[in-house]
């Protein structure tokens, strides 16, 4: 009884240690599929700002602000002014 009982116990130890290489394949897969989803999340999120933000810049209203704004242009008839702060004023 005590052969069988041993065989019993290192054949069950032995298919034991034999999942266990397989299972932490798995769950590091899960792990890496997990940082996956997240990352393409990140990503998703930063493509529907983009979207927004290209057409926002389509618009008239958004380019004439952006060439006042960057690039002190004006409607032809219209004059641009610059304030300049006082000697010594420290800078923001």
């Amino acid at each position: 009884m005590a052969p069988v009982a041993l065989a019993s116990c290192l054949a069950a130890a032995v298919l034991v240690g034999l999942a266990i290489v397989p299972v932490r394949t798995w769950l590091a897969q899960q792990r890496k599929m997990d940082e996956a989803r997240t990352q393409l999340a990140q990503i998703d999120a930063e493509v529907a700002d983009l979207e927004r933000q290209l057409a926002q810049l389509q618009t008239d209203d958004e380019i004439e602000r952006r060439a006042r704004q960057d690039f002190d242009l004006v409607f032809p008839g219209e004059e641009s002014y610059r304030i300049l702060p006082e000697p010594g004023a420290q800078q923001p």
